[in-house]
């Protein structure tokens, strides 16, 4: 039987409603994973790669993904950060280009994930985790909201407030006073800042976007790809030469924009998996040692 695929992304998404399609994998015949006994809590391994190549990382989830449909491994959430990159969806993203490819500086890649154009790069922290929504009883909008809700605690535990916005997927800070006074945060589109078509725009701090697939076949789990990416200390400026996700009225900023300095990534990669295990409800794992990664 064909693999059937449901890709998201930060433009497929909306608002919570995503329509869910015919035998989604989520509904009365749930799972225990067996990598847990009875009352103990699903583990879920965890590891700071540090800076890998995105087709590298790519070629690793398929093969963590391949290794959980079969029952060969649990969830498992990959942290690391990429070279410069510019990735988008299977749709056309050449109206959200402002430079040609060949002088972005970095290349472009189309991804097997739905949605629009963005960027990823040292100083961004991205997390790919690989988990089983049937075992975990999750419904895919409600993953994407635990995602987003990870962010959100991560970042409040640096004192940063973070919420989501009605309509789109992702994280957003509300500028203050006080960050107006640092800078705001905010890197808006130039081509509108003359005309911002809000007061102040909230500004997009992460960005998320999954695929969920059975690469097991029909008898497996439908298998999480793909994921996040949480603006640390990351080169703003490499958001001016694309419309990030689409969205033309609303800019983009990090950690490091909001706390004038910047945290450690690792350290930052640490609290997210925290946050991840107490919003999934997973025992985390640190240090596994994931399959190497392809040369």
């Amino acid at each position: 039987m064909p693999q059937r695929n449901v890709i998201l992304s930060t433009e497929t998404v909306d608002g919570g409603t995503i329509p869910r399609r015919e035998g989604s994998g989520v509904g009365p015949a749930l799972v225990r994973s067996q990598f847990c006994p009875p009352h103990a809590p699903p583990t879920c391994e965890y590891a700071w790669l540090g800076r890998v190549g995105y087709h590298e990382a790519r070629e690793l989830q398929q093969r963590l993904a391949r290794e959980r449909a079969a029952g060969n491994r649990p969830d498992t959430l990959l942290l690391l950060e990429h070279p410069p990159v510019y990735t988008t969806g299977r749709r056309d993203a050449s109206a959200n280009l402002r430079l040609p490819p060949e002088l972005l500086g970095a290349l472009l890649v189309e991804t097997d994930r739905g949605g629009d154009i963005t960027f990823h790069g040292p100083g961004q922290l991205v997390a790919y985790p690989t988990i089983d929504l049937r075992a975990a009883q999750l419904g895919v909008v409600d993953y994407v909201r635990h995602l987003e809700e990870v962010v959100i605690r991560t970042l409040r535990s640096y004192r940063i407030e973070s919420a989501t916005e009605c309509g789109l997927t992702g994280v957003w800070v509300h500028p203050t006073p006080e960050s107006r006074a640092r800078g705001s945060g905010i890197h808006p589109d130039p081509e509108r800042a003359s005309t911002p078509a809000f007061p102040n725009p909230p500004a997009k701090i992460a960005a998320i976007g999954v695929r969920v697939s059975r690469p097991g076949g029909a008898a497996g789990g439908w298998i999480t790809t793909h994921g996040l990416a949480l603006n640390v200390s990351v080169d703003l400026s490499w958001f001016e030469r694309i419309v990030p996700c689409g969205i033309v009225d609303r800019g983009v900023t990090s950690i490091e924009r909001l706390l004038v300095e910047a945290p450690l990534m690792a350290g930052v990669a640490a609290r997210l998996a925290q946050q991840f295990g107490a919003v999934f409800g997973r025992s985390m794992i640190p240090d596994f040692a994931p399959p190497p990664i392809p040369v």
